[in-house]
Parts: structure tokens; C-alpha cells; sequence
């Protein structure tokens, strides 16, 4: 990502944000609301998402230009599948379901099975392994594996800082209950650390708020990676991959293993940060 910034004058003290960038930027007003809506805009080196803020006179403002196109998935890889199920490698900026243009949607399409139907999701920026299954009824067999914890879920994720070596997990309160996340350090230097994390609960973002609060959060994370980073700033998304999957089939009993390759974007911030 590009940066552009100003500072505010007294004339237009008082005036919305979204205005005033139009204004400085030459753009529309739909369009600068849309860059605070992504969460791209800062005021005085906080991220700012506020459809009502109002600027003050010397503020600093800092857009992140997104210059970065979305990349066309073609053709969703599909790591595993037999007669009832499909694990797919999810590519990032898709969301799981429910769009027009969803990977369930996509794959309806691309295996000719209208039933298709996802079991899990994943966030929108986040890559890899997610099942899915062909039928609504084969759905409902596969739901109490997740709720019994009987999936194991493995992520990747470049983390801002340097993690301490001796953490092997973090277990904290999210939303009233107490979630854990084990953790091994695969490499880390002073400025990020490359991390593979394995959830034992499922709470929502449950990784990114876990790395956040104990101020190591994911690169490229808009919502809780702060802005006190400029490389993660840079980065088009958070830096987080479903890398692996383990679970004992729901119909079979036999164990099911799927990896998803990691795609190229995080191989090159991989690259960038000279981690390995």
C-alpha cells in the first residue's frame, strides 16, 4: 500500500473526514467514505472507521492508498474429497459463503453441485483449508465434530515483534469464555516472527485477538493490528493461513489430513521480513 497524507487547515475544522479527504484528494465522497470504511484512513496515527468523526484543525490524516487488485480465483484447488465432503484451498479477499461470489458459490459452479454448502468459515482475508460439504445432510453429520473439538485446526500466521521462545500457548477470556491457542515459534527476529498456531476452541478471531492483546498481533491486521507498524500497514491483508486440517471422517471414523500450500502473497512477506 501507497501513502498519502495532510494536515488539516482551520477552514475546515469542524467538517467530516470523509469531506475533507474528497477535498484533498480530488475523489469522490463515496469514495473517501469507502477508504474509512475499509479501515484505511488514520487521524493523528489512529485508525479511524467513524462515519460521523469530525477533523480539528492540524490534524494529521493518512490515507492508505490501496493500489493492490484482487486476484481472480479461476479455479478453487480442492485438497481432499470423497463421496460427502471437500476440503478446498480458500485463496484470500473471497468470503467463504453467502455472496454472489463466495468459494460456495464458486463451487457450485466449478464441480456442477448446486447442494454444496460450507461447513466452517473463514475470514475474509484469511487463505487455506476449509470444508465443505455436498449435501445439507452430510453438513449436519460433520457439525458436532466442531463442537466436540474433534478437528484439529492448524494455522501460519507473521506476527509484528519478536515472540518470546519460551511461549507455548496463550489463554485468555474472549467474550466470556476462557479460549487457548498453543503456539510453536518457527522463526522469529526483532522486528516479526512466523508463527504456526493450533486452535483448541473456536472463538470468533480467536487467533487475531489472542496475538493482539498480548501485542504481537497478525501483519496486515486492519482491525486489531493497530497502526504503530509501518510494514504491517503495507501489507494488502492479515497475514493468516488454516494450514492444516486433522479429523477423523464423520461417517467413516477414517483419519482425514489436509494441507493447504502457503500462497504467494505470504511467501513473499515472508520473504520481505527475511523469515524461513
Amino acid at each position: 500500500m501507497k501513502k498519502q497524507s495532510f494536515t488539516v487547515q482551520y477552514k475546515d475544522e469542524g467538517k467530516r473526514l470523509f469531506a475533507v479527504i474528497a477535498e484533498q484528494l480530488n475523489i469522490s465522497k463515496k469514495q473517501a467514505q469507502a477508504a474509512i470504511d475499509a479501515k484505511l484512513v488514520l487521524v493523528n496515527g489512529k485508525r479511524v472507521w467513524i462515519r460521523r468523526h469530525e477533523v480539528k484543525e492540524d490534524d494529521l490524516v493518512e490515507i492508505m492508498i490501496d493500489d493492490f487488485k484482487k486476484p481472480t480465483a479461476k479455479h478453487i484447488a480442492i485438497l481432499w474429497q470423497d463421496k460427502d465432503y471437500l476440503i478446498v484451498n480458500k485463496p484470500a479477499y473471497y468470503v467463504t459463503n453467502a455472496a454472489d461470489d463466495s468459494i460456495e458459490a464458486k463451487l457450485r459452479i466449478q464441480e456442477k453441485i448446486p447442494s454444496i454448502c460450507a461447513v466452517h468459515r473463514l475470514d475474509k482475508e484469511t487463505s487455506g483449508c476449509v470444508i465443505f460439504a455436498k449435501n445439507s445432510e452430510s453438513k449436519k453429520v460433520m457439525l458436532p465434530l466442531f463442537k466436540g473439538r474433534d478437528i484439529m485446526k492448524i494455522y501460519r500466521a507473521i506476527t509484528v515483534g519478536e515472540v518470546p521462545k519460551i511461549w507455548k500457548e496463550i489463554r485468555t477470556d474472549i467474550d466470556g469464555y476462557m479460549s487457548t491457542t498453543l503456539l510453536k515459534i518457527l522463526d522469529t527476529k526483532k522486528q516479526a516472527s512466523y508463527l504456526e498456531l493450533r486452535i483448541e476452541t473456536g472463538r470468533t478471531h480467536q487467533i487475531r485477538r489472542h496475538l493482539a492483546d498480548k501485542r504481537y498481533p497478525v501483519m496486515g491486521d486492519k482491525k486489531y493490528g493497530g497502526t504503530g507498524n509501518e510494514i504491517s500497514l503495507e501489507q494488502p491483508r492479515q497475514m493468516l493461513h488454516a494450514y492444516r486440517l486433522i479429523f477423523p471422517h464423520p461417517k467413516t471414523g477414517e483419519p482425514i489430513r489436509a494441507t493447504a500450500p502457503l500462497p504467494g502473497d505470504f511467501k513473499k512477506c515472508l520473504a520481505q521480513l527475511r523469515l524461513k
